[in-house]
């Protein structure tokens, strides 16, 4: 979440350099920001009521013990169709209400501040206390304003006169609060809003980052506080001193890493951290219940290097592509990302062209609008352009480049080994691929494996928005499967093996075997699901090696072939070091006097 800071206006000016005049305190959870409508937040029934509310817990109504409730701030996402507005607090949902007020002119879609018709006191006996309100509708309203920012207590629905009231705290804030006005406002209180973590740590590499949206609830501007992490409820803490202002109201997205050193092993596999904030540097926190929050985590032993996967959807009809084709080509050149990341063509996009297979145009599902240039970065949606797919045209060098690089700071929990043996006299090479994971859930799916012939090195005369010779990158030619095969596990370890056909037309020092491991669902409904978990490449295919050979033509190649030391055919033995090659592609060396 973006660092925001929202100051009410309540806070109305500054007497010293560390305490706010205060003339009242909002109570809440959206800290005075408006939000949307989800529409999964509405009720179309005429005449309907539809209520809305918040619970604040008694131990953290306890600082304003003294004070009074005067008000209540309600934001709107709209106003159509909402004949009066009812504010007021319970000490349960369907309870009897303590305080109310209405307000049936003048609604806005916005902040609509309404007065109790008695100001409520705030004693020591003050329960939890739940604010809400209720709305008659005309028909269908959309009015009910969250914000997203979940929390405990934010959000209670009840969508209709005849509906059950639901938490949906996990969905957001509710806009809505209580105006807390008195001389004993609290002074120090700070409430941690939310919690998270690394979705996975990784024991060999001992760090773990943590992220946590704080908020001022109180009176004194805060300058410096501990953040206090345990893990599993040992007696082990992990602090970290964060030297962080925060005036009223203000809230803040901080970020720090702990070594939880007292995580040695992924058993359990799933683990709780618990935060708190404490040890305020202006004063003790005066309602430390707001001040605790818990999140889950995964644990492995070890992580492998990832290799980022860049498929560019490109055509030789595509004007616009030899941009985007520069910046690959300048990526996989550079000292930075050359080596790092593999690369892929599919010519399709715009039309097709010579280079195009079927794979390619099968691939367009992936699109929302067909278009080229296109990249796909790991098949991931974070980088893409259209809600719901991966795809995306970088608008630069340096936005690919940084795409790249957050990639590659990302782990990979599965592994790939390549190996690749031409049939020379059948044109195809058989490919194993091997490796292992070390998560057994790093797909939501089950991991598929797409492997594909890629050739290097082809130069294009006809590229449209280019003069002169144009050179591809690696061109898309075989595939094992369009989709990827379904990976069959022995424990945490696979054996892949697959044929590829190859042309005669192809240059043989330009092929290579691309290989990627991804998520992928069986019924192909959802774009984001096909995700890259790794990629690996090699061009090392062994041709004039290969084994097996069986056919009339290669019957009738010699029994044995002769090279000198430099590895040059010769017609026989020479004196000195000579290499061997038998039919059968077995290799010796031996001495000629």
């Amino acid at each position: 979440m973006k660092r925001v800071y929202i100051i009410i206006t309540a806070l109305i000016a500054l007497c010293s350099a560390s305490q706010a005049q205060v003339s009242g305190m909002n109570l809440g959870y959206c800290m005075g920001y408006m939000g949307d409508n989800p529409s999964s937040m509405v009720s179309t029934t005429k005449g309907d009521q539809v209520s809305a509310a918040i619970f604040v817990p008694a131990d953290q109504m306890a600082p304003f013990v003294g004070n009074h409730i005067d008000e209540i701030r309600v934001g709107l996402a709209s106003k159509l169709n909402v004949l009066e507005v009812k504010v007021w607090l319970r000490s349960e949902l369907d309870g009897e209400n303590l305080a109310e007020g209405t307000l049936s002119e003048g609604l806005q879609k916005e902040w609509n501040t309404i007065a109790l018709d008695e100001p409520y006191n705030i004693t020591e006996e003050t329960p939890g206390l739940y604010i809400g309100y209720t709305y008659t509708q005309k028909g269908t309203s959309k009015a009910i304003a969250v914000i997203e920012l979940p929390q405990p207590n934010a959000l209670f629905l009840k969508l209709g006169t005849e509906a059950e009231w639901e938490d949906r705290s996990a969905e957001g804030a509710l806009s809505l609060e209580a105006m807390v006005y008195g001389d004993n406002l609290p002074k120090y209180n700070l409430t941690l809003l939310s919690v998270t973590t690394d979705p996975v740590f990784i024991v060999d590499k001992q760090t773990l980052n943590v992220k946590a949206m704080v908020r001022n609830s109180a009176t004194v501007t805060i300058t410096g506080f501990d953040a206090v992490c345990q893990v599993d409820g040992s007696d082990e803490t992990y602090p970290v001193h964060l030297d962080q202002t925060l005036a009223y109201n203000e809230f803040v997205e901080v970020s720090f890493t702990i070594t939880p050193t007292a995580i040695t092993s992924n058993d359990p596999s799933t683990r709780t951290l618990t935060l708190t904030i404490d040890n305020l540097t202006e004063g003790t926190d005066e309602a430390m219940s707001d001040n605790t929050l818990t999140t889950d985590f995964q644990v492995v032993m070890h992580d492998f290097t990832r290799v980022p996967l860049l498929e560019e959807f490109t055509t030789e009809k595509c004007t616009n592509c030899p941009r985007v084709g520069s910046y690959m080509h300048a990526l996989a050149e550079s000292e930075q990302f050359g080596g790092k990341v593999n690369i892929v063509e599919h010519h399709a996009g715009y039309y097709t062209d010579q280079f195009t297979i079927q794979a390619d145009t099968q691939w367009e599902w992936f699109y929302d609008n067909v278009y080229a240039p296109a990249i796909m970065l790991d098949r991931r949606g974070d980088y893409g352009d259209a809600s719901g797919t991966a795809i995306f045209n970088p608008g630069s060098q340096n936005e690919l480049n940084g795409f790249v690089q957050k990639e590659l700071l990302k782990p990979a929990f599965v592994c790939l080994n390549i190996e690749a043996q031409p049939d020379e006299a059948n044109y195809q090479i058989t490919v194993k691929v091997t490796g292992e994971r070390s998560k057994p859930d790093f797909t939501v799916y089950p991991a598929r494996i797409t492997v594909m012939l890629v050739e290097g090195g082809l130069v294009s005369k006809n590229q449209a928005g280019y003069n002169g010779d144009y050179p591809h990158l690696n061109i898309g030619r075989r595939v094992n499967a369009i989709w990827g095969d379904v990976i069959e596990w022995d424990g945490d370890s696979y054996t892949y093996e697959c044929t590829l056909a190859y042309s005669p037309s192809y240059k043989k020092e330009n092929l290579g075997i691309l290989a990627f491991i991804h998520d992928g669902d069986t019924d192909r409904k959802d774009k984001l699901a096909w995700e890259v978990a790794n990629s690996a490449y090699t061009n090392e295919l062994n041709f004039n090696t290969a084994t097996g050979i069986s056919n009339s033509f290669a019957n009738q190649l010699p029994a044995e072939r002769y090279y000198n030391a430099a590895g040059q055919q010769v017609d026989e033995l020479k004196p000195g070091l000579n290499i061997v090659r038998s039919r059968d592609g077995r290799v010796r060396k031996t001495m000629q006097k």
